[in-house]
């Protein structure tokens, strides 16, 4: 696999072993590309980026720049100076994707004028035509040194969508507008990296790391940019990975054994002269050490922590608690029922405010009460960039959290869940799984599927009792076999929930419909 420029790019395997599943089958990296669309020079360089759009199930709401993953059809496209194999397929893939999303054609000679040009990306939106037989209708023959290779990033292992993407960096050509159709997008728009980089700052934009080192190498100038960039990923982890997706907000994924499928929980580092630390939750030296070097790094931008903030008590949140107040020496806060299961320094009860010291601007946080997952279960809400510390209360993805009673209420979770959509919140900082935009859609979402269940469970209802295990066998029979003994406490949380409304009965061991 060459390069136009003779080297080869080299990265990490495709693959993973996602562990917790109960399955050792190894979870394959999506190959996708994106361009790094840029115009101009000096201080009027700039780069084209876009916004996700709130609809779209993965990142919604975050910055990001064009592209997507690979798919068959970028085998065919003809592309010089590169060796047949996956760099051809991931250049084809970026060319391809720059056209759909941008409607600009990158490395090609006379790619005929601005309206032809929409036309036939038209088409190739419409379902019409493919982009290689575009390329062959127009004549559009591509350079492989049009894209200069801009950094190779993975998704870390505690997202549930993992993407092995390939950066590129292109030169819009000459009298080509680029602009974004609505859809899967919501706005694209020429920014320079400085601006975008103090917006950042403010709290106004969010982005996964890749964005913000590109962003970062942008800014830096042109000197030697395409080496510089390429080596930004590595830049990302020295001296240690630092994940900040707001400003303020870092992010350290802690390995521990939550529930399939997650494999870790996130650690949340939330301020700036002084941090609020949520959810301390692996125990795992590793992890350890690595938080560690996090704080040094930290502090050398005057950031301290000041207190722990616990959203619960379930074991992977608070595994590593011990040894956190041990090295050092933080108070810990909680809700009066987690109290009871882990010790604290002092409660928080509803609506009690957190105060941290400011920076660029208010970093004080809110707590809010949602029992439902657990009787003491806190969210914490930074007002003034509308972002949500979640626990398991709202978990990351498209998974749903298990309501276990005793402990578990889901008539409290449903109604935890309909108190936050009264809430100013645009992005969810999740205890598994990845950060996202479309706070209100996500909990929305979680609160239709949880009455699309109640009205399973209340459709396999009969009037003589059936045991749990009958009962989980009609109404999860969506849910993978394996998971079957989770689902079945949640169906017990949906059940004493009709119950107490009057809607579903229990005799000894079975349940039934409400006469």
């Amino acid at each position: 696999m060459g390069r136009a420029d003779g080297r080869r790019l080299t990265g990490p395997p495709r693959f993973a072993i996602l562990r917790g599943m109960t399955t050792t089958a190894p979870v394959r990296f999506r190959d996708s590309a994106a361009v790094v669309l840029v115009r101009g020079e000096g201080r009027d360089l700039e780069v084209y980026w876009v916004k996700r759009s709130e609809s779209v199930s993965y990142m919604p709401g975050f910055r990001g720049f064009l592209g997507g993953t690979v798919n068959a059809e970028d085998a065919e496209l003809e592309i010089e100076g590169v060796d047949e194999g996956p760099e051809r397929l991931l250049r084809a893939c970026a060319l391809r994707e720059a056209f759909e999303e941008a409607g600009v054609i990158v490395g090609v000679v006379a790619p005929g004028a601005q309206d032809r040009l929409e036309e036939s990306r038209r088409q190739l939106l419409g379902g019409e035509t493919s982009f290689p037989t575009l390329a062959r209708e127009h004549g559009w023959r591509f350079s492989a040194a049009s894209l200069a290779p801009a950094g190779r990033w993975q998704t870390p292992a505690f997202a549930p969508r993992r993407f092995d993407t390939w950066y590129f960096l292109a030169h819009v050509p000459d009298g080509q507008q680029a602009s974004v159709r609505v859809g899967e997008l919501a706005e694209g728009e020429w920014v320079r990296p400085v601006e975008a980089l103090e917006r950042w700052q403010k709290g106004e934009e969010t982005f996964a790391a890749p964005i913000l080192y590109t962003l970062l190498t942008l800014a830096e100038g042109e000197d030697a940019l395409v080496e510089r960039l390429a080596k930004a990923p590595e830049r990302a982890g020295d001296p240690i990975r630092r994940i900040e997706m707001k400003w303020g907000i870092v992010l350290h994924p802690m390995k521990t054994r939550p529930l399939p499928p997650a494999t870790h929980t996130n650690l949340y580092l939330v301020g700036e002269k002084e941090m609020a630390l949520i959810d301390p939750g692996g125990h795992d030296p590793e992890d350890l050490e690595a938080l560690d070097g996090l704080l040094h790094v930290l502090a050398a931008d005057g950031r301290k922590p000041r207190l722990i903030l616990l959203t619960h008590h379930h074991p992977d949140h608070v595994g590593g608690l011990a040894a956190v107040v041990e090295r050092y020496a933080l108070p810990v806060a909680a809700h009066p029922e987690t109290a009871k299961h882990v010790r604290v320094d002092f409660t928080l009860q509803d609506g009690d405010w957190i105060p941290l010291l400011p920076g660029v601007g208010d970093w004080n946080l809110r707590a809010i009460h949602t029992p439902g997952h657990t009787r003491g279960h806190l969210c914490f809400l930074h007002p003034r960039t509308r972002s949500l510390f979640t626990g398991d209360h709202v978990p990351g993805g498209s998974g749903t959290v298990i309501i276990d009673p005793p402990e578990g209420d889901m008539a409290a979770y449903v109604a935890s869940l309909e108190r936050l959509l009264e809430e100013p919140i645009e992005t969810l900082f999740p205890g598994h799984g990845s950060p996202q935009g479309a706070a209100h859609r996500r909990i929305r979402g979680l609160l239709e599927h949880r009455l699309a269940r109640e009205v399973g469970v209340l459709a396999a209802l009969t009037r003589a009792p059936q045991e749990l295990g009958a009962l989980v066998e009609r109404v999860y029979g969506d849910t993978p076999r394996e998971l079957w003994g989770y689902a079945e406490r949640s169906l017990l949380a949906h059940l004493v929930k009709l119950e107490s409304e009057g809607r579903a009965r229990r005799e000894g061991e079975g349940w039934a419909a409400a006469t």
